[in-house]
């Protein structure tokens, strides 16, 4: 089912026999935007539903066109809305309105796994005392939501991401042995099922289709085999020669596939990883060489972030259009801007290098990346 709240609304105003200007001045927006709402362009804020249905004098379902069974779009839509409400309302606020749309669609599997991951996003943002109380009760609201699909969904695709979302928050709240009980003790053996698909697209004469299979496989096999790197690592921190090895495997991954224009923060990740890596062997030249790209990286980036192809990978829009969150990354905008700098400059392993005058230039560099990304 498609989101039909744009019609509803037309229907409704025509039916009060108002124009959009008139909507527009009793909701707070433009004409402009209640002419979008009702071309279905874009939808209301979630904020806004409540008094659209009061002024229409209509439920909140009826607006909505509610069906417990939500569409990949309205999800995104839901998704968004609420990560935007950081920027404008208090956390309990937000907390608020994830609890509301928790309760109304809790049947709805694909749409709770979603609202999990949401909460393993921006758990942070959320009520609490400290950063570390909140992550921890939030990964706990987190796991009981993947445990609640698991026990309403019979979805393969589905399970196995619950399954998966699971283990992570048992790994987050310090419990190896139950990832190690959810996953098993030893990586599965891979099965490309995507070739299966390719082939079988070539096998029915529909060459571009198989294309897009593969590229949109490849595409994600790159951006995992980077973030594999980043984790690897934090594992090498004992071994300086093989970290310098990952550390130049992980820059030709990025040079290979342009994955600074592709997917630029899963590039920033590999730069922090190797900054801290670094710092902790004690390896300043290091330390500031990828202190210097890092910012360089931030400095061309341009917001909102959203994912897409380009020459190489020209076919994987249509793959990404229906995963679930399209475009968009998980982590809103403003607070991907803000993370960008705290992580630099509240960074224990970079408090050594205060003194140092090279690192002081690269950090007023970095403010001036704050200031330009704040008036985007």
């Amino acid at each position: 089912m498609r989101l039909n709240m744009g019609n509803i609304i037309l229907q409704n105003r025509k039916k009060q026999k108002i124009t959009q200007q008139q909507l527009a001045d009793f909701i707070g927006v433009s004409k402009a935007s209640i002419s979008k709402w009702e071309n279905g362009q874009s939808y209301p804020d979630i904020t806004l539903v409540p008094l659209l249905a009061s002024y229409f004098n209509i439920s909140i379902d009826d607006l909505m066109d509610y069906s417990n069974n939500l569409s990949t779009e309205q999800i995104r839509h839901i998704y968004t809305s609420i990560s935007a409400e950081f920027e404008t309302k208090t956390p309990e606020e937000v907390w608020n309105s994830i609890e509301d749309v928790t309760h109304r669609y809790y049947s709805c599997a694909p749409f709770i796994l979603e609202i999990g991951q949401l909460l393993l996003n921006h758990g942070d943002l959320l009520p609490g005392q400290s950063k570390e109380d909140k992550i921890k009760t939030y990964l706990s609201k987190a796991q009981e939501l993947f445990s609640h699909v698991l026990e309403i969904s019979n979805d393969p695709v589905l399970l196995d991401k619950a399954t998966n979302y699971s283990a992570y928050c048992s790994l987050m709240l310090n419990k190896p042995d139950e990832v190690l009980d959810t996953l098993g003790e030893y990586v599965p053996e891979y099965y490309s099922t995507e070739s299966l698909i390719a082939w079988a697209y070539k096998a029915k004469g529909e060459r571009q289709k198989a294309i897009t299979t593969v590229q949109s496989s490849l595409f994600q096999y790159v951006v995992v085999m980077l973030s594999q790197i980043n984790n690897y690592l934090q594992l090498l921190i004992d071994k300086p020669e093989k970290f310098v090895s990952t550390y130049k495997k992980g820059l030709s991954l990025v040079e290979s596939f342009s994955l600074k224009e592709l997917n630029p923060t899963i590039v920033a990740n590999f730069y922090i990883s190797s900054i801290m890596g670094f710092a902790q062997m004690k390896r300043t030249t290091q330390v500031l060489d990828c202190l210097s790209q890092y910012v360089d990286l931030l400095d061309n980036m341009k917001f909102p972030i959203r994912l897409h192809g380009d020459e190489y990978f020209d076919g994987i829009d249509d793959w990404l259009n229906q995963t679930d969150l399209g475009h968009s990354l998980p982590r809103d905008g403003n607070q991907l801007k803000s993370d960008f700098i705290t992580i630099v400059v509240e960074n224990p392993f970079l408090k050594q290098y205060q003194d140092n005058l090279e690192f002081e230039a690269i950090i007023k560099r970095l403010n001036r990346v704050k200031e330009r990304m704040s008036n985007e």
